[in-house]
């Protein structure tokens, strides 16, 4: 189990590094598709914050789902299929079934780490406001150590695009949430074998 969990954990990281690099990259030489979806995730954060909730919660929902942290899943999601496809292609089996299963189970259980890491996030923020913030500054001094790499010009105006201190305890809660997916489902797979 903890292989599993180590795996999954490490490959998520993976995908999330790959969707920052997307990011950087798509920034730098495609700008007119990066812009076409921050519209996008513009509208998705416009209709999730049209949705009526006590202003408590509707703080979070601005906070945890905006423009930028939408079209950072976007770009994971992008980069999960790729990692699947990849992970398919150099596998023993070939088919397009197993390319297309591998990528739909790793877009859905990106898409639940995502929620759950939201949900994490904005229960930590109403019942443990010291430790959110205390998480926040942890997340801050590895942002000021990312933004300070020895990179020139238009590549470091991208990494201080695409990395902020909310981004990194996404990442960090995104990356227990999918660790905490991997531990029910090797436990219901374990369970549901041991009966057979």
């Amino acid at each position: 189990m903890l292989s599993r969990i180590s795996s999954v954990t490490s490959t998520l990281f993976l995908s999330m590094i790959l969707a920052m690099i997307m990011m950087a990259a798509s920034w730098f030489y495609t700008p007119d598709i990066f812009l076409w979806l921050q519209d996008g995730a513009d509208i998705a954060e416009d209709l999730i914050a049209s949705i009526p909730l006590p202003d408590e919660y509707q703080n979070l929902v601005r906070i945890y789902a905006s423009d930028d942290k939408i079209l950072l899943l976007i770009f994971t999601v992008l980069a999960r299929i790729l990692l699947a496809i990849l992970g398919s292609l150099m596998g023993l089996s070939k088919t397009g079934a197993n390319i297309l299963a591998r990528s739909g189970s790793a877009v859905s259980t990106i898409f639940l780490s995502f929620i759950l890491a939201v949900l994490m996030l904005s229960t930590l923020a109403l019942t443990a406001e010291g430790l959110l913030h205390t998480l926040l500054n942890g997340a801050d001094w590895v942002e000021d150590g990312l933004a300070n790499l020895p990179l020139e010009g238009r590549w470091r105006s991208g990494v201080r695009l695409v990395v902020s201190d909310e981004k990194i305890l996404l990442l960090f809660f995104t990356m227990i949430a999918r660790a905490a997916i991997a531990v029910v489902a090797t436990s219901f797979t374990a369970a549901v074998r041991s009966r057979d």
